[in-house]
C-alpha cells in the first residue's frame, strides 16, 4: 500500500527504541509504521582504540570512508538522546564523530531512502485514533503520487477582559463552530469554556485532519487553546497518539514557530504564502483575501467580548469566514500540493520543506551512503566572506530594443559542469581549476549528480507545483554551502562557484561586445544588450543568433578546456521595446538592481519604488503612470502638475498609507527611532508586524487613530519630488520647473 509519510517521530521503551512514522494510505485511511532502530554515528578506524579508552562502546566495523578517504566504524548507543552526550565525550578527547547529529527519526528515513512516500507492506491492527497500525512492517521508497490529504482550517475568537475563548470553528468544506453562552443556528452552544474546549478535542479527532491550517495557527490560536486546556488542568491531546501538543516558539518573522501533533502536520498558511514567495502589501488575512481571493474579513468592531454579547450571529460570521479565507487561499495557491511535492523530493516532512539546510543535508545524505561515504557532524565554525556574483556598472539612460539575457539556474549548471562538490575538492592541483583558486577531482561528484537528476526531473514534470518545487530546491543549494551551520560549509567551494559565475558574466559580455552590440548592464546571471533593431520582430531574432552563439562557443570552451560536458545554458529571457535604467539619486553613475522594461503593452520593474512595501500607494501609482507615459511616448508633465494639485486638495488621502514592519520590540529601538516604530507606540496596545501611519504634521500617526491634518509637503517632497527627478533629468528638467510651469522639453529628446 502506498503512503504519504506526514509526521516522523520515536519513541523508547523496554531498553529500546522505535521509530514511528505516520501517515496517509492512497486507500484514504491513516496509518503508524512502528520500526525497531538503532541509533548511531561514525568515527574513524583509527580511532577506535582511544575511544575505547574513553568508554566501553558498541561498535560495528564496516567499509564506509570518510572524504578523505579514512575508513570508519559505526558506534551505537541505546537511546537517541545518548548520541548527543557520547559526542561530546569523544571530541572532548579530539576524536572527531561522523553524522552524529542526525535526528533519529530522519535517520531512519535516510538510510531506508524515504521521500515522502512509501510503500508499507506487513501485517497491521485497528488503532484507536489510527486506521492501521503496522509494527516492523517492510518499508520501502515510493514515487510520488496523489494521495489526496485530509485539511482543516482553525481560527479562535477570545474575550480579553476574562481570557475565554468564546468562539471557535473548524472548517474543511463545512463549517463546524462552538459558541460560548450565547445562541446563534449556525453555531453549537457551550455552556462553559470547558464544554468548549472538550467539543473542539472531540471535533478535531472526529474530522482527523492530515493538516491543521489557520492565520498565525501556532504562535496564537493553537498555543492559546493549549494555554486554555493547561488552565483547567487538562490535556491538549489532538493527535493520534495521545500525546499532548508542543510548541517550539520562535520570536523572529524571519522563522516560523512550529507545533507538533503527532500524526498530523500543522502548516500556517500565513508563513507558507510567504516561504513560497507569493508577495503582498502585507501579510494580513484581509490583504491576503483580497489579493488573492477578492474578498476580505467580514468587518466588525475591535471589541470581541461587546459583539459576542450583543451580536452572537455577527461574531460567528466573522470566525467562519477567517477559517475559509485560510482554506480558500491555500486552496487557489496550491500551497498543499506545493508542499507535498517538494516532501516528495526532499524527504523532510510538510512544515520543513522550505528549510534550505536540511534540504542539502537529506538530499546529500542519501546519496552518500549509497556511495559509501560519511559526511562530517556540523560544527558550527566561524564564517569566513564569500563573494557575490559580478554586478556591472548601469550605463543609466532610456533605451530602444533592449535583449534581456539570462544563465539558466547559473550557480546549479557551474556545479554540475566542472563537478564542484564538498566530495571533490581537493588541495592538490587538478584539471578543475575555479578563478578563485581552489580545485576539484574529476571523479564524479555526489551534488552535480544530485543537480543533474533535478534538472532533468524538472524537465520531465507535468505540473506546476512540482516544477516550482525543484526550482525553489536548486535555487537554495549554492546559498547553504557558504552557511557555518551547514556541515559541508566551505568557503572556498561557495567562492569557486560565484567565481566561476563572475568569469563567464565577463566572458559573455566580452563575446556579445565583439558581436558589435552595448552590453549597458549585467547582474550575476544577466546581461542587458542594446539590439539596435527598428523592431520587435528583428530583436528578438538578433536575440536568439546571439543566444545560439554563446551557447555554441561555451560547449566548445568546456570541453576544450575541462574536458566536460557543459550544462551552462544562456537564454532570451525577454526583448523589451523600450527600457529605463535610473540614474543613482545625487550621483551621476546607474542604480544597479533597478530597471523598467516595457513589452507588449505591460512593464516589467525590478528594485523600483513601485514594487517595495515601504513606499505609499500614491508612490507607486505616480511611478507607474509616468514610467507607462515615458514608454508611450505621451507628455508627462501635465500629469505631475495634477497628482499635485490632487494631493493638496486631499483628493489622495486614501493612497497616502505607510505600511512597514516592525522586527522587534518597540522597547528595544534606541538608538534611532524610525517613523513606523514612532507611529506604533502612540498606538494602545501594539501586537502586529506590521504598522499602517501616514505622516501629519505632528509627525507619523497610525492610521487606527485616524488622524488629520496631513502633512502634504511631507508627499510632495519625498514621495512625488524623488521619483518625477529619476525621469525628469532624462529630458534636463526638474521637479521644481515642471510643477512652478517653466519651460518644456520636447518628447524628442527621448533618446
Amino acid at each position: 500500500m502506498k503512503g504519504l509519510i506526514l509526521h516522523p517521530t520515536y519513541r523508547t521503551h523496554g531498553g529500546k527504541s522505535f521509530v514511528h512514522v505516520y501517515g496517509r494510505l492512497e486507500n484514504g485511511e491513516s496509518f503508524l509504521a512502528i520500526n525497531e532502530f538503532r541509533p548511531y554515528f561514525y568515527i574513524k578506524r583509527s580511532d577506535l582504540h582511544a575511544a575505547l579508552n574513553v568508554e566501553p562502546l558498541e561498535f560495528k566495523e564496516t567499509d564506509m570512508k570518510t572524504f578523505s578517504g579514512d575508513l570508519v566504524v559505526r558506534i551505537f548507543t541505546q537511546y537517541p538522546k545518548e548520541v548527543a552526550d557520547l559526542r561530546r565525550t569523544l571530541e572532548k578527547k579530539g576524536i572527531e564523530c561522523f553524522e552524529a547529529d542526525i535526528r533519529f527519526a530522519y535517520r531512519f528515513l535516510i538510510d531506508y531512502d524515504l521521500r515522502g512516500f512509501c510503500n508499507v507492506e506487513g501485517e497491521y491492527r485497528k488503532g484507536e485514533r489510527v486506521d492501521r497500525i503496522y509494527e516492523n512492517p517492510q518499508v520501502t521508497p515510493a514515487e510520488p503520487c496523489d494521495i489526496p490529504v485530509t485539511t482543516v482550517s482553525l481560527d479562535i475568537e477570545v474575550d480579553e477582559s476574562t481570557g475565554e475563548i468564546v468562539c471557535v470553528t473548524l472548517y474543511d468544506g463545512e463549517y463546524c463552530t462552538f459558541l460560548l453562552n450565547q445562541h446563534c443556528e449556525k453555531a453549537v452552544t457551550c455552556t462553559s469554556e470547558v464544554e468548549l474546549l472538550g467539543r473542539l478535542k472531540e471535533a478535531l479527532l472526529e474530522h482527523d485532519p492530515d493538516i491543521i491550517t489557520g492565520w498565525n495557527v501556532v504562535d496564537f490560536d493553537l498555543k492559546y487553546i493549549q494555554d486554555r486546556f493547561r488552565h483547567y488542568g487538562l490535556t491538549f491531546d489532538a493527535g493520534r497518539s495521545g500525546s499532548s501538543t508542543r510548541f517550539r516558539v520562535e520570536s523572529s518573522f524571519i522563522r516560523a514557530s512550529r507545533a507538533t501533533i503527532d500524526g498530523r502536520m500543522v502548516l500556517d498558511a500565513m508563513h507558507l504564502l510567504r516561504d513560497f514567495f507569493i508577495k503582498l502589501e502585507d501579510y494580513k488575512l484581509d490583504t491576503a483575501g483580497k489579493a488573492i481571493l477578492g474578498e476580505g474579513k467580514v468587518d466588525i468592531e475591535k471589541d470581541i467580548a461587546k459583539v459576542w454579547k450583543e451580536t452572537p450571529s455577527l461574531l460567528v460570521e466573522y470566525n467562519q469566514k477567517d477559517t475559509r479565507l485560510v482554506y480558500d487561499i491555500i486552496c487557489k495557491k496550491h500551497l498543499i500540493e506545493l508542499a507535498t511535492r517538494m516532501t516528495g523530493i526532499t524527504g523532510l516532512q510538510l512544515d520543513r520543506v522550505k528549510a534550505a539546510i536540511a534540504s542539502l543535508d537529506s538530499l546529500y545524505l542519501r546519496e552518500s551512503r549509497k556511495k559509501g561515504i560519511v559526511c562530517p557532524s556540523v560544527s558550527g565554525g566561524s564564517r569566513k566572506r564569500v563573494t557575490g556574483g559580478l554586478v556591472q556598472e548601469p550605463k543609466y539612460g532610456i533605451y530602444e530594443y533592449v535583449l534581456l539575457f539570462d544563465f539558466k539556474s547559473l550557480y546549479p549548471s557551474i556545479m554540475a559542469t566542472f563537478n564542484i562538490d564538498p566530495l571533490t575538492y581537493t588541495e592538490k592541483e587538478t584539471s578543475i581549476r575555479a578563478p578563485n583558486g581552489a580545485y576539484f577531482m574529476e571523479e564524479p561528484g555526489i551534488l552535480p549528480e544530485i543537480i543533474l537528476t533535478l534538472l532533468e526531473r524538472r524537465g520531465q514534470a507535468s505540473i506546476y507545483e512540482e516544477q516550482y518545487a525543484i526550482k525553489i530546491i536548486m535555487n537554495s543549494l549554492f546559498g547553504v554551502l557558504g552557511n557555518p551551520n551547514c556541515r559541508f560549509y566551505n568557503s572556498r567551494i561557495a567562492n569557486a562557484i560565484t567565481s566561476f559565475g563572475r568569469y563567464f558574466l565577463e566572458e559573455t559580455t566580452e563575446k556579445v561586445k565583439a558581436m558589435d552590440y552595448e552590453v549597458i548592464y549585467g547582474d550575476t546571471d544577466s546581461v542587458f544588450v542594446v539590439s539596435r533593431a527598428k523592431s520587435m520582430e528583428e530583436a528578438t531574432a538578433m536575440g536568439q543568433a546571439i543566444e545560439k552563439t554563446i551557447n555554441e562557443f561555451y560547449d566548445g570552451y568546456v570541453r576544450e578546456n575541462y574536458n566536460r560536458k557543459n550544462y551552462l545554458m544562456l537564454e532570451l529571457e525577454q526583448a523589451y521595446e523600450k527600457f529605463l535604467l535610473p540614474r543613482q539619486r545625487h550621483e551621476k553613475r546607474g542604480a544597479k538592481k533597478r530597471y523598467a522594461g516595457y513589452h507588449n503593452g505591460e512593464i516589467d520593474i525590478v528594485g523600483l519604488e513601485y514594487v517595495r512595501r515601504d513606499w505609499t500607494e500614491l508612490a507607486r501609482e505616480f511611478q507607474y503612470t509616468m514610467l507607462k507615459k515615458v514608454f508611450t511616448g505621451e507628455n508627462f508633465e501635465e500629469y505631475i502638475r495634477k497628482t499635485v494639485k490632487e494631493l493638496k486638495a486631499g483628493n489622495l488621502d486614501h493612497l497616502l498609507i505607510y505600511k512597514k514592519g516592525v522586527r522587534k520590540d518597540l522597547g528595544e529601538y534606541t538608538k534611532t527611532t524610525p517613523p513606523h516604530v514612532k507611529a506604533a507606540r502612540k498606538m494602545d496596545g501594539f501586537s502586529d508586524r506590521i504598522i499602517s501611519y501616514v505622516m501629519t504634521k505632528r509627525g507619523p500617526e497610525p492610521v487606527d487613530n485616524h488622524p488629520a491634518r496631513i502633512d502634504y509637503d511631507h508627499y510632495v517632497e519625498k514621495q512625488l519630488k524623488p521619483i518625477a527627478n529619476s525621469i525628469l533629468h532624462f529630458y534636463d528638467r526638474s521637479f521644481s520647473d515642471v510643477v512652478t510651469g517653466k519651460r518644456q522639453t520636447s518628447l524628442e529628446h527621448f533618446m
